[in-house]
């Protein structure tokens, strides 16, 4: 994996992003200024099918990615929901999002479950060396998923989001309306347009912030609850800047082909942290765990073969957020974003 898909060279990618990419002519400023309001919500209920599309495959155990999709999912949907619904947030929204958290964090322990027996299955399939170490370690899981997921699911289950989707696709359906028949007066639009942008530098300033304390954090002290914050920093600001993308926001797409890769980098950093307590709580607890071909000579193996993996992982991150020019320029657009949003903010 390299360490960004960015080119270094290109770095008027990255120069004097402005938040409104185009310069429409008089007469079409009105239908410019409601299309960022539409788009966003577009996005919403996009996030919101795909979101209950998932329910099935998961609650039928079809697909072991549509969990990790649902809760990728539902990240989206809080990133984008943050950018519509501005605080206070109206009580419905309080509440769908409330809801999301709780099905992410239903669904994190299965997650976990679920990427340590894909790591095991794929050593499997592609005759890494431990074969049979990595053999025991899945068969040893398969039926500790199936537990999880009996557990898991039946609190998935009396989660109702039907209701809040329905009333976002009733609230969207209704501003709509209003729309076709009062019309779209220019300074409401442009009012519209102002406050869609002004929450995504607010978020975006705010994203930032945490992702660059979490970066610093993570060097001083990479333990796993650490490189968790960080990888949920790194998650909401990538999510954010999907969003930046979709409303052509320029140096959108170099800064989330970089997230992309730190996030990718991340995730294999973070699964093995996660395999590393799985190993080390079957060795301190071996008697409660019902181990038929998984040995201790097994686990050590697999201990000692993460460690290795993990640190390649460990110095990629590194070598990624050391102030390198992939991150530099990464701040640099976000500053850019920030500070071509200040004259505006001091008319409102």
């Amino acid at each position: 994996m390299t360490t960004s898909t960015i080119d270094i060279d290109s770095k008027k990618q990255f120069a004097q992003p402005k938040l409104q990419t185009n310069q429409p002519p008089q007469q079409q400023v009105e239908i410019q200024q409601s299309w960022e309001w539409a788009k966003v919500r577009k996005i919403a209920l996009r996030q919101m099918d795909k979101f209950m599309d998932l329910f099935p495959p998961v609650l039928r155990h079809e697909d072991l990615t549509a969990v990790n999709e649902m809760r990728v999912s539902c990240r989206r949907l809080e990133e984008i929901l943050d950018i519509i619904y501005g605080k206070p947030r109206p009580r419905h929204i309080k509440k769908l999002r409330h809801r999301l958290q709780l099905c992410r964090r239903t669904l994190g322990e299965l997650r976990n479950c679920d990427a340590v027996l894909a790591m095991a299955d794929n050593a499997v399939a592609t005759r890494r060396s431990d074969i049979e170490a990595w053999k025991a370690l899945s068969e040893y899981l398969t039926p500790l998923r199936a537990r999880t997921a009996v557990v898991t699911l039946e609190k998935l289950g009396r989660l109702n989001l039907a209701t809040p989707y329905l009333r976002i696709k009733r609230d969207f359906d209704l501003s709509n309306e209003h729309r076709l028949n009062q019309g779209a007066a220019r300074a409401k639009s442009q009012a519209e347009t102002a406050i869609v942008y002004q929450r995504i530098v607010n978020s975006l300033a705010s994203r930032w912030q945490d992702f660059a304390v979490a970066v610093e954090r993570s060097h001083d002290d990479p333990c796993e609850h650490v490189i968790h914050r960080m990888r949920i920093a790194a998650k909401r600001l990538r999510y954010l800047t999907e969003v930046m993308g979709k409303l052509h926001i320029p140096g959108s797409k170099e800064t989330l082909d970089w997230l992309k890769s730190l996030q990718a980098t991340i995730g294999i950093w973070h699964d093995l942290e996660i395999m590393q307590r799985m190993l080390r709580e079957i060795v301190a607890h071996c008697k409660s765990f019902k181990l038929e071909h998984l040995t201790a000579e097994h686990i050590t193996r697999l201990i000692h073969h993460n460690s290795l993996i993990k640190k390649k992982s460990a110095d990629m991150f590194f070598q990624m957020t050391r102030k390198t020019d992939h991150y530099l320029q990464v701040k640099h657009w976000v500053s850019e974003v920030l500070a071509a949003h200040t004259p505006k903010s001091n008319h409102h």
